[in-house]
């Protein structure tokens, strides 16, 4: 088929081929030379690379004939293509869609890129299930089409669904299935929930039909692993809503992706919502855990400093890890025992790294291998052959990663090496290698490729096998002889051969380093399809030359179609011991993960220290404590500019500190600390070393913040002191945010807060007047003191630290700074010295208008503006005076009435019990013994007397 831009259309097929030539006449062909025009007539088109991917050909062209249809009534469970009765599965076969490792998206149905997406999650689909009833029980199902893997999750979830939203940004999914019901008439709260907190996510409504408890059951028992399925069947025999979802979406799969899986080759796994810290999804963009926000080009993320990875295995176990991470420390305290010898022992790391870099995306490669077509075609045949070279190539590697940690002494690094050792692993290498030539390997070239796919298959196997080789083989040979004949025949020196996928075998002429470079030469019509290609080359072919390529096409579809049963007969066996690939794949996962934290860790230059763990509170939180603690993405982006940062510490207790409030001058790094805060916990419970000497975490089942994403401030955080020489323009916050937001986003933190919680707020309430955003703020903080939760808490408001200041488990903190005032003829100067201390910061009330001094402000506006803060400052100082009088008075009279209705009481009584023998003896002790009335008039009492206290 010819390409957009030639000169010429050429059209071939098995019987006839159909040449339109150019118009150039022939001198003589014993003495021709080339004519350069004096004008050139080439054509601008975009340049095709001869080593193009034959993966890239494949899957474009299995794409082109997917279909996207909807749901049909006549959808039928069972199996009616013979080839998937043979596979076992039961499951219909319509036409497939073959994943492989170069596979992706389709752009009608990828969600785009957020703030914290990068697409590491493949191509998933999800289904969601959700219950009637006034509990809010949610079933989801993932199934990655790419790495073949099946994940079943059942949710008590929120009014805000909070958990739902996060396994949902966790795995990221291009289509999101949902009953017809909950779209049509009115969109149910869920939906609703997931447009306004998924940007790009696709809602696809089906019948509530295909939710089919009963197809989901027969679905994982025809499709899981056998030794898995009595686990699976135990975890999900009272998850309704889960198993409806399974059904749900490979029904979907099956449809409308054009895909199935083989019998018994599909990873199922039951996920719950505990074991893993809870982030929702504007703290994950906020903290830039994935994608920075500025630029999301850049690797200053948590994700691109941790990511050292030599394998796509590892970087999605990395990224799945950073958006939950887990709560359990056997779990933890494994990795991180793993990853201690890894950084002590200098040939380990080295051996396990180099090990780790042959491995191709062993994933998608297996789930490749698992997947059956419908109808089965020559492209589908290629591809086959494709995966078993890859196959081979990756299965080779897996001895020598467990090679390299074969001295390895902790659990976890064990347990990797035997899941590498095992021997269904070396089983798999004998029977690749007795099908495949042992010198069969994968080929980046589009020719070197199909000749590897030609000659894969042993000789022997089939004779007619062999002979279509000998005739592929001498076709070759006939090119290269044409193409040699004809260098001779008309003195082209420079004439090469060059081979594409679709065009097979062309010519191609040299015309830039010639005297007339960029024109076009005056050639034999022999020679069609001329175009020139960016005025260097002149690309044409011949009338033979397509007919040998035509025959090379017919020898390689016979040879391909030959080579099918045997490769076919390998993958069956193959599939027999999946589950061991596929442990194995995990293994190396996890493997390529620690080797990057060990990467992280020993190419420092500041140190790493491996956390600890306290769980000894009575709730089972514990304490926070971290020497010298350090921001891990603004440490490396200010080291590359040769800044330095400044080190903190953090603690935090329960008992004294659980809420902290952080005051100072804008730009003196609070922001910076209470991220900084964050990231160390997420790392620790990821299994990573931290940046700091020391660093003593609790177990946080959940992390929530109100972070301003405003860089203008606090990006220079350890850069030079402010002055009237370094001030610019630009210096301050961009004031984004709105008291809207700031609302919504606090009322969703106290919808979720536990006690197990981590929260960190930035600057509540700053978006409305003084007098509301303080009023707001304080009432937020009130409430978020009683959840006992963890809490950094940084605000303007000083009030807030002057009120909290005295309540149990509240603690004043500041961000230091050195005010210098304004000398004779200076401005001053205002220096930050990014150290948080003690208390709150009181050494200057007027500390914004210090700021505003280094800037290029008019003096007289300066003066001003000082005059009128020193005003209100005293105006108010005396309101509080007056203020403080007034209630004083109140109280001394609220203590002289109980004095008196106390006194009262004792008179009454005295005067009573006085005379015991008096007639009104008798009713005395009635009065004063009845406990009864007396209790309640002393609570009426106590009431009163506390309400005027508390005025």
């Amino acid at each position: 088929m010819a390409r957009g831009g030639r000169a010429s259309s050429v059209a071939t097929n098995d019987s006839s081929t159909t040449i339109s030539a150019s118009s150039s006449t022939i001198k003589s062909k014993s003495k021709w030379r080339p004519n350069w025009r004096a004008k050139s007539r080439s054509r601008n088109r975009p340049s095709s690379s001869s080593t193009s991917s034959t993966y890239s050909a494949i899957i474009d062209g299995s794409r082109s004939g997917s279909s996207t249809g909807d749901y049909r009534s006549s959808v039928s469970y069972m199996a009616t293509d013979s080839r998937a009765s043979t596979s076992g599965s039961g499951i219909s076969r319509p036409p497939s869609c073959v994943p492989s490792r170069s596979m992706t998206t389709s752009k009608a149905t990828m969600r785009p890129y957020s703030a914290m997406s990068n697409r590491q999650a493949g191509h998933v689909v999800c289904a969601i299930s959700e219950g009637r009833g006034v509990a809010a029980t949610v079933g989801l199902c993932f199934v990655s089409i790419d790495t073949g893997e099946c994940v079943l999750c059942e949710i008590v979830d929120s009014q805000t669904y909070i958990r739902t939203i996060h396994k949902l940004t966790v795995y990221e999914p291009v289509e999101i299935l949902v009953a017809n019901s909950t779209m049509d008439p009115t969109k149910s709260k869920l939906c609703s929930i997931i447009e306004d907190n998924l940007p790009g996510a696709k809602l696809i409504p089906i019948a509530r039909k295909y939710f089919n408890e009963s197809i989901g059951h027969d679905y994982i028992s025809q499709l899981s692993f056998p030794k898995d399925m009595e686990s699976i069947s135990v975890l999900i025999a009272s998850k309704f809503f889960p198993v409806c979802a399974l059904a749900a979406v490979l029904k979907h799969i099956e449809i409308n992706i054009n895909l199935t899986f083989a019998a018994h080759s599909l990873r199922i796994r039951y996920e719950g919502s505990e074991g893993s810290m809870l982030i929702d999804y504007s703290t994950i963009r906020n903290l830039e855990l994935i994608q920075n926000i500025a630029n999301p080009k850049v690797p200053h993320s948590l994700l691109g400093i941790l990511n050292n990875t030599n394998t796509p295995m590892g970087l999605r176990l990395l990224r799945s890890n950073i958006l939950q991470p887990l709560t359990d420390t056997a779990t933890l305290e494994a990795r991180l025992d793993a990853l201690e010898e890894l950084t002590q022992n200098e040939e380990l790391f080295f051996s396990c790294q180099s090990s780790l870099k042959p491995f191709q995306d062993l994933d998608r490669l297996l789930t490749s291998l698992i997947s059956i077509p419908t109808k089965p075609s020559i492209k589908f045949s290629e591809q086959r052959v494709n995966d078993i070279i890859l196959l081979k190539q990756s299965v080779s590697c897996i001895p020598s990663t467990a090679a390299a940690v074969h001295s390895c002494r902790s659990d976890l690094l064990v347990a990797i090496r035997e899941l590498c050792a095992h021997e269904s692993i070396q089983l798999v290498r004998t029977l690749i290698d007795e099908c495949i030539n042992e010198d069969c390997q994968w080929a980046k070239t589009p020719v070197e490729l199909r000749n590897q796919r030609c000659f894969a298959v042993k000789q022997g196997r089939n004779g007619l096998l062999d002979v279509a080789r000998r005739s592929y083989k001498e076709v070759t040979e006939d090119v290269m002889a044409l193409i040699a004949r004809m260098k001779e025949e008309y003195l082209l020196d420079d004439l090469e051969s060059r081979f594409e996928i679709a065009r097979g075998y062309y010519l191609r002429l040299s015309i830039g380093a010639r005297e007339n470079a960029g024109e076009t030469p005056l050639l034999p019509e022999i020679f069609v399809n001329q175009v020139v290609v960016k005025r260097q080359y002149l690309e044409c072919t011949t009338m033979e030359l397509m007919k040998l390529n035509a025959k090379l096409r017919d020898a390689l579809t016979e040879i391909m179609l030959m080579s099918d049963d045997a490769v076919e007969s390998l993958i069956e066996n193959v599939r027999m011991q999946i589950p061991a690939l596929y442990k194995a794949c995990e293994g190396i996962a996890m493997l390529d993960m620690l080797v990057s934290f060990a990467h992280l860790t020993t190419a420092s230059e500041k140190f790493y220290t491996r956390p600890r763990f306290d769980q000894s509170g009575p709730d089972g939180t514990g304490l926070l404590a971290v020497k010298n603690a350090r921001h891990p993405i603004k440490e490396i982006v200010m080291m590359k500019k040769g800044s330095r940062f400044v080190e903190n510490d953090v603690y935090a207790s329960k008992e004294s500190s659980r809420f902290q409030i952080i005051t100072g001058t804008n730009m003196s790094g609070k922001s910076t600390y209470l991220k900084q805060v964050a990231l160390l916990c997420i790392m620790a419970q990821i299994g990573s070393f931290v940046p700091a000497d020391h660093g003593t975490f609790p177990i946080f089942r959940a992390l929530h913040s109100r972070v301003s994403t405003d860089e203008g401030a606090d990006a220079a955080i350890s850069g030079p002191p402010i002055s009237a020489s370094t001030a610019g323009a630009g210096t301050g916050a961009n004031t984004s945010s709105t008291f809207a937001t700031d609302m919504r986003e606090a009322a969703f933190i106290l919808q979720n807060v536990t006690n197990h919680s981590l929260i960190i707020i930035d600057e509540m309430g700053r978006g409305s007047s003084v007098r509301d955003g303080l009023a707001i703020t304080l009432a937020i903080s009130e409430v978020l003191v009683d959840s006992k939760a963890t809490i950094f808490f940084s605000t303007h408001f000083l009030q807030v630290a002057e009120i909290l200041g005295g309540r149990v488990g509240v603690a004043n903190l500041h961000m230091r700074v050195d005010m210098q005032d304004a000398s004779a003829g200076g401005i001053g100067k205002l220096k930050m010295l990014y150290k948080i201390s003690d208390g709150r910061n009181s050494s200057s009330p007027h500390y914004g208008l210090k700021l505003a001094g280094v800037l290029p402000f008019p003096r007289p506006m300066l003066r001003r503006a000082t005059e009128i803060a020193e005003s209100l400052t005293a105006a108010g100082a005396a309101t509080r005076l007056a203020g403080e009088q007034a209630s004083l008075a109140r109280k001394r009279k609220a203590v002289q009435e109980v004095f008196v209705s106390l006194r009262s009481l004792y008179e009454f009584c005295e005067s009573k019990f006085g005379d015991e023998g008096g007639e009104d003896g008798e009713d005395a002790k009635a009065l004063v013994h009845n406990d009864k009335m007396l209790a309640t008039w002393l609570a009426r009492l106590q009431e009163e007397f506390v309400n005027k206290m508390s005025l």
